[in-house]
Formats: C-alpha cells, sequence, structure tokens
C-alpha cells in the first residue's frame, strides 16, 4: 500500500470516527509558550492543582476550573482563556507583542499572531499564524524571506482538529507538546524544535492512557557512517518519519508513571511503515527481527509528591545501551552508552506563601539523540525534539513569587557544561570523555518580572546574563555579557455566533 492510500484510509478512518461523535466537554489547550503554565506549576507544587495525568502536556483550561483557590490570579488566567475559548462562537484574536531590547545597541522586535478557535460539542478546529521579526534572525526558520521586506512572511504556529469519541481522542495538525515535568524541555517529547504535523491518537480508561504519535519530519541530505573505520557517504533527498507510542499510569494525584518508546527512521524513498504505527508493537523487536531500521529512544517519567508542597520529578532515556551478545566481540568497549537523566525536586508554599522553588539537575551523554544515519537523529530542522542539547551538564535554581499578582517575580539560574557537540552530527561510533572537548562552562540568569494589567494587557522587564555567546537558547541574538528586554503584549478577542 502506498503513501497516498495510507493517507486516504487515515483520513477515512478519521471521519468516520467524527461522524459517530456525541456531545461533551470540549478541550481546550492551554498553549505552551503562555505564562499561564509558570501558575499551573506552582499550582502543582503546592497541593492547590491535582490532575490525573500531569506528565501530558499541553494542558486543558479545564484544570484552571477545578482549582477551588479563588485568588486573584486564578481568577485573572480563567478569564484570560475566555479570549480564546468562547461557547457557541467563533472565537476570533489578535495577539500583539513588542520588545525594546538592548544588548551592545537598542533596538525593537515586535510579532503578531493571528487566532481562530471553533468548538463544537463534538470538535475542536484551531489556526494560530504569526508575523514574527525574530524569524528572520533565527538560522532555524526554514521559511521564505525573500520578501520580507514587504511583511510577507510569517508561519502557521498551530492548526488542527480535535475530536473526541468518549474515551478516544483524535488529534491531527501541528501544535507543541511535552511530556514530563512541567515547565522544562522533556527529554523525549519537548516543546523545544518550531511545530510540526502530526496525528494523535489516545485511550483513557481510569488510572491509564495509552497514545500513539506518528508523522513526517522535513527532507534533507543526510550522512551515513557504516562502521568506525568508513568513510562517511551522502543520501541526497533522505526522507524522515517518527512514531511514538506512550502509556501513562496514575496510581493516584499524587503517583504517575510515564513509559515511551519513540522511532525515528527513514532514507531514501522510504515511505511511513505500518508496524510503526501498531501501538502495540515493540519497535526494538521490529528491527532485530523484521529489519525494520530505525533509531530508537525508550523513556521512563516520575511523579511523586511524597506530601503537599513538595513535588519530585524524574525523567530517564535510553537512546543505546550496548550489551556484548557476540561471542568473542567485546562492543562495550567500542561503543559508548546514550543516556539521558533529569531530577527536579519542586515546592510551592513550603518557604513563603506565594514561592514556587525548583532546584534540578539534568545530564545527556555525548551522542544521545545522534545516529550512524542522520535521517535518523532526534530533530526537527536542526532542533532537538528532546532536551535542547546533547554532550551536556546543568544545575538549576529557579524560584518565582505569586503573592504579589498581578505583579510576578522570577528567576532563573542554569550553571552548565557543554560538549561540542550538535544535534544534526553524524555519530562517531567511537567512547568519547565526556562531554567532549572542547568544553564550554556556562552561567545563564534570567530575571524576569511581569505584569498582568487585565486579560487584554501584559507587560514585562527581563535581565538576561550569559557568561557565553553560544548558549542554547541564545540562537536568536546570540548575546554575551547582559540583555535587557521591555515588552508588552495586547490581545484582542472577537466572537462571532453560531
Amino acid at each position: 500500500m502506498d503513501i497516498f492510500k495510507v493517507k486516504i484510509f487515515l483520513i477515512i478512518i478519521f471521519f468516520m470516527c467524527v461522524h459517530i461523535l456525541y456531545g461533551q466537554n470540549q478541550k481546550k489547550n492551554i498553549y505552551l509558550e503562555d505564562p499561564t503554565n509558570e501558575y499551573l506549576d506552582y499550582l502543582i507544587n503546592s497541593g492547590k492543582l491535582e490532575t490525573d495525568f500531569v506528565l501530558w502536556q499541553p494542558y486543558q483550561t479545564m484544570v484552571l476550573d477545578s482549582v477551588e483557590t479563588n485568588d486573584k490570579a486564578t481568577n485573572y488566567f480563567k478569564n484570560f482563556w475566555l479570549n480564546y475559548y468562547k461557547e457557541d462562537e467563533l472565537s476570533l484574536q489578535l495577539d500583539a507583542k513588542d520588545e525594546l531590547r538592548a544588548q551592545k545597541k537598542v533596538y525593537n522586535r515586535w510579532a503578531l499572531t493571528g487566532g481562530v478557535h471553533l468548538f463544537a460539542p463534538h470538535i475542536s478546529l484551531a489556526n494560530r499564524t504569526s508575523i514574527n521579526q525574530d524569524y528572520k534572525h533565527d538560522p532555524n526558520y526554514a521559511g521564505d524571506l525573500s520578501e520580507s521586506s514587504h511583511w510577507l512572511w510569517g508561519r502557521v504556529n498551530d492548526a488542527y482538529i480535535h475530536a473526541y469519541v468518549g474515551n478516544f481522542d483524535f488529534f491531527f495538525g501541528r501544535m507543541h507538546r511535552n511530556w514530563g515535568p512541567v515547565g522544562s524541555s522533556s527529554l523525549i517529547l519537548s516543546d523545544h524544535p518550531y511545530t510540526y504535523d502530526h496525528f494523535l491518537f489516545s485511550y483513557t480508561y481510569k488510572i491509564f492512557r495509552i497514545a500513539l504519535i506518528f508523522g513526517r519530519l522535513e527532507d534533507l541530505n543526510a550522512w551515513v557512517k557504516l562502521q568506525p573505520e568508513s568513510e562517511p557517504f551522502e543520501v541526497i533527498g533522505a526522507r524522515k518519519f517518527f512514531s511514538g507510542h506512550r502509556l501513562d499510569l496514575s496510581f493516584s494525584k499524587n503517583f504517575q508513571i510515564g513509559l515511551t518508546e519513540m522511532a525515528t527512521y527513514g532514507g531514501e524513498g522510504r515511505d511511513f511503515e505500518f508496524a510503526f504505527l501498531n501501538p502495540m508493537n515493540f519497535y526494538y523487536g521490529l528491527q532485530r527481527n523484521d529489519r525494520n531500521l530505525m533509531s530508537g529512544l525508550w523513556g521512563i517519567d516520575l511523579f511523586y509528591k511524597p506530601f503537599r508542597q513538595l513535588t519530585l520529578y524524574g525523567q530517564f532515556i535510553i537512546d543505546d545501551i550496548v550489551v556484548n551478545n557476540e561471542p568473542g566481540q567485546d562492543d562495550r568497549a567500542q561503543f559508548p552508552d546514550r543516556l539521558g537523566f533529569v531530577f527536579s525536586a519542586r515546592s510551592g508554599d513550603l518557604l513563603l506563601n506565594g514561592l514556587n522553588l525548583e532546584l534540578g539537575y539534568t545530564r545527556i551523554s555525548n551522542r544521545t539523540y545522534q545516529s550512524k544515519f542522520t535521517y535518523e537523529n532526534y530533530h526537527y530542522r536542526e532542533l532537538s525534539r528532546g532536551y535542547p542539547c546533547a554532550g551536556c551538564e546543568e544545575f538549576r535554581f529557579k524560584f518565582g513569587y505569586w503573592n504579589l499578582f498581578p505583579f510576578y517575580f522570577e528567576n532563573d539560574l542554569i550553571v552548565g557544561r557543554y560538549g561540542d557537540v550538535e544535534l544534526t552530527d553524524l555519530f562517531p561510533l567511537e567512547h568519547e570523555e565526556f562531554p567532549v572537548e572542547p568544553v564550554t562552562d556556562n552561567l545563564l540568569n534570567i530575571t524576569k518580572i511581569q505584569y498582568f494589567a487585565s486579560r487584554y494587557f501584559q507587560f514585562h522587564f527581563t535581565a538576561k546574563y550569559s557568561k557565553e555567546e553560544n548558549h542554547y537558547s541564545n540562537r536568536i541574538d546570540p548575546y554575551k555579557g547582559w540583555e535587557f528586554k521591555l515588552g508588552m503584549r495586547l490581545v484582542l478577542a472577537a466572537g462571532i455566533g453560531l
């Protein structure tokens, strides 16, 4: 069955499901770039918010409705999302942002995002398209900038159909996702890259949720290195696909686990393969037994609240663990393990009412996310689909304070060391010291003050310091030393009655 028939088959199944839908509560996404997520993190850590699947983002606006406290911040964010989601109306938004920035010179950057959201009793449709001056200065922006002087550039960042059949959930489109600790880039599926089109099906029953996600990523000119001693060769116009399945287990509001397996595969002329679309299959078995080549990634997420005001997160991924399974052949002496680990301890209201604290540690092995086929590397347009870096080690201390709302204060300190590794590199098939030399030590500190004037207006002041220029967060307007930002956000909303 060729790829065209596969697409037709999936579309037919999708709309057959839509046809039998019945009315129920709509799911309204809280987009991951919005500061609402910082407040939700505080609510979780302080024990004011309990949700069944905390390791699965984006969250829905219904989680705000479940918060029993009636404070200013909770009411503010409930009202803010009325700009996007109106009952029995086609909701229209214009989200305008402007920032005055200062590094060695002072300059201005603006962005405009137009949004459309429609919620019927059984289906949701959305589109958010942005014109953002930062795109012109982003080396990872893949769009056409030839007419940018005439405003003819931009990006469709969110566009999707989201439907529900009882406990089944059907999603087709593009939107940021994050599986793991809220507010931090997941090791296995994060919001770090630009959004990309994908299907996601899930089924929820009592304490468990099972999900399948798959899509096609960018075509690329790839490199292949089959053996350590062989010379790499180029594959022109290689295709790139991904599939993943996940099981979330919510044993209680205070103890949850997520298990994920991801496969990235492709090559010259390769198409979707049904074996990877089977949510009950095991990708490693496909590779070993059926010779379906892929680069696998396996992850486990843990969420545990030992008591009300303390939250513990853990995330561990395996890109590859080398096993000596050939008699007389010591593969572990030649090939390195590729792993990733995150631990995060967080508290809300523990030392002071309104104070949200986070202490975290991250370590990613040298060549995690890489393969001997670069069309299997774990990125989308050179931006990691997992954690933003490999061959890195970081300590993080972050605090936020909410008890002076509508003001919010935050400081995020990251101290780390970073090896000479790019996510687009070809896996060299050899052991290396961690991190790969030359090593960069960096200190990044971000201080932010936000003022939520109304559900339509927000203001912020940000002061950033970076010891080195090449930190992964500095890909747009790289800076060394201090950077200051003074910005505003205006959200205009209207509705068309149905």
